[in-house]
């Protein structure tokens, strides 16, 4: 976990300069002031854009896998620095891919973009630590390419993990 810790705080780094060079070219250079009010607002919405992409997969969760509400937690792993969604209920790995790629694009992409397309280097950059956030998302995904659709997955309570039966 550490390591891809630190995989995604250079990802990060990458993204941040480089919506901030698009910044740049497209809006002629450009500055970025930081005042109290600003890191406020910018520190308010990425919790609240954090706990829209948890509420994502809970939905997902509940829609597409059948999940009953009463079934679901959500929380945050102080430790590992991570908020979670979990299902106490299997669902099969297809329905798992999409609960996993649903908030890929509200609270990652959509953020970016619109911070781009508006001029709000603030908006894009929280975007672009939300983009890399959702990463760990894709790399879930990616391990359960390798299952069939029809395999259960049972999430792990607090953690980024999963067992999956064949």
């Amino acid at each position: 976990m550490m390591k891809l810790q630190i995989y995604l705080f250079f990802a990060t780094l990458a993204l941040i300069i480089g919506v901030l060079f698009l910044h740049a070219v497209i809006y002629g250079g450009g500055e970025m002031t930081f005042d109290l009010m600003g890191m406020l607002l910018f520190f308010a919405g990425m919790v609240v854009i954090v706990i829209l992409h948890e509420a994502i997969h809970l939905a997902g969760f509940h829609y597409i896998g059948g999940v009953p509400w009463k079934e679901m937690s959500w929380g945050v792993n102080l430790k590992m620095g991570i908020a979670y969604a979990h299902a106490k209920q299997p669902v099969t790995v297809q329905q798992m891919k999409k609960v996993l790629l649903l908030p890929f694009i509200p609270t990652g992409l959509l953020p970016l973009i619109l911070g781009v397309v508006f001029n709000m280097p603030g908006l894009s950059i929280l975007g672009a630590i939300l983009t890399v956030g959702c990463l760990g998302d894709l790399i879930l995904y990616q391990k359960l390419l390798k299952f069939s659709n029809e395999a259960l997955v049972i999430d792990h309570p607090t953690k980024p993990q999963f067992m999956v039966y064949e």
